[in-house]
């Protein structure tokens, strides 16, 4: 018996030795094929790096895991959304500088209801009561709308009584930036076209959107990015395109102007005491918090503390690695190794008494949250606490009746619930 199972045993590790050596020479493709469909283990760096796992876990020194934080414990409750079939099977998204082949969705409160906006244009409600139940799955039901065979949605907000979608649409093989609004009804929405952009793009698209007021009369910030994934384009700096720009756009009319410039890619909006707040994609490294301004210029693609993707050590910079001596904002932050940054909301104090005047910065690839607390004019830094959940967050709300934080897990379709531990 004990020689059966040595010979087992024997085996066992023959083949996962075997595996392992075709893998890491890339035999067969079988690297490239591991890699593809599979962008997220992780555990492939550590088993096929010559570095000893042991450097890594010394390098963690001091990290803390829920439900642990430096000072609150948290509880992590998720739920699997129920989507419609063609959020699974929908494939045709192709790589560009904000998005890679997931089903990234949005989420909205209004009143006692969770809406939820997939990146096909789906539009679902669920009350926020069951968020709160044993239920491993959020029920959702479908509202109907008239948006039809979007590229992808990039963002919504719902403003009093208002929703407001921001996305890309192919009309007759011209690539546009749309931004309509509807009459919330839960049965369906009927929406109206704000903001159409006039030019085609094959490569730009929408950001996030938020409200400023500005002279006593609100008005939407819509953010627009620029270039391709690893190729900038200097759209940026140019005050004739809205490209790589955040916009003004008037509610009553879509009239709209230039607010600020010089931007890649802005995965976060907030507005705070009438100061606006923006996350931004850096390139390879970089991951922006800056302080919006109007008429400011935020130095993309002259100035980043970024690199380009293909990046060797031995290469001379590809951007200034300074803002302001070239006529430019510099960020309040810089994150490197970059974070996948994303968004960005403030929660009120009395989410904990350890947490005052602080917001939350979500990340993608980072996989994490940060806990963020700005000086009074929020236009530095003084903290900035990891907190990491293993999961692609695209989006943020905060639920005041219940006093809980909620996260778009988009990798797997789920809705996280972040809360006090009591």
């Amino acid at each position: 018996m004990a020689s059966r199972f040595l010979n087992f045993f024997l085996i066992l590790v023959f083949v996962f030795a075997s595996l392992a050596i075709l893998i890491h020479f890339n035999l067969f493709s079988l690297k490239d094929t591991l890699y593809d469909k599979y962008p997220n283990l992780k555990i492939r760096k550590y088993l096929f790096s010559s570095k000893p796992i042991f450097n890594k876990i010394n390098n963690d020194y001091n990290a803390k895991f829920l439900p642990y934080t430096e000072f609150v414990k948290l509880d992590l409750i998720k739920k699997k959304i129920n989507f419609n079939k063609n959020y699974y099977t929908h494939n045709s998204q192709k790589k560009n500088i904000a998005y890679s082949k997931y089903g990234s969705f949005y989420l909205d409160i209004h009143k006692k209801n969770l809406i939820i906006t997939d990146y096909l244009g789906n539009i679902y409600n669920s009350e926020i009561e069951f968020l709160l139940n044993n239920n491993e799955k959020l029920e959702t039901q479908v509202i109907k709308n008239n948006i039809l065979k979007v590229e992808r949605v990039h963002d919504t907000l719902i403003e009093e009584n208002k929703i407001y979608i921001a996305y890309v649409k192919k009309i007759k093989e011209c690539r546009k930036i749309f931004v309509s609004f509807a009459d919330i009804n839960l049965k369906e929405l009927n929406f109206k076209e704000l903001f159409v952009s006039d030019t085609c793009h094959n490569n730009a698209s929408p950001g996030r959107m938020a409200i400023h007021n500005l002279e006593n009369k609100k008005n939407l910030l819509l953010s627009i990015s620029s270039g391709s994934y690893n190729s900038p384009s200097m759209e940026s700096q140019d005050k004739k395109s809205i490209y790589g720009k955040t916009l003004l756009i008037d509610l009553e009319n879509g009239n709209f102007n230039i607010f600020s410039l010089g931007h890649r890619v802005v995965q976060g909006l907030t507005v705070y005491k009438d100061l606006v707040i923006a996350t931004e994609h850096g390139p390879r490294g970089g991951d922006e918090i800056n302080l919006l301004k109007r008429n400011n210029n935020y130095g993309w693609p002259i100035s980043s503390y970024g690199e380009k993707y293909n990046f060797n050590y031995e290469s001379e910079p590809s951007y200034k690695k300074n803002h302001s001596i070239y006529g430019y904002k510099e960020p309040i932050f810089s994150y490197i190794p970059a974070i996948g940054i994303s968004e960005i909301i403030k929660i009120p104090d009395n989410f904990s008494k350890m947490l005052q005047n602080v917001f939350i910065v979500s990340s993608l690839y980072g996989k994490s949250i940060f806990f963020v607390k700005f000086n009074s004019e929020l236009n530095r830094v003084i903290f900035s606490e990891k907190v990491f959940l293993n999961q692609r967050i695209r989006d943020l709300k905060y639920e005041k009746k219940n006093n809980f934080i909620l996260l778009a897990f988009e990798e797997n379709g789920e809705i996280g619930i972040l809360k006090k531990k009591e």
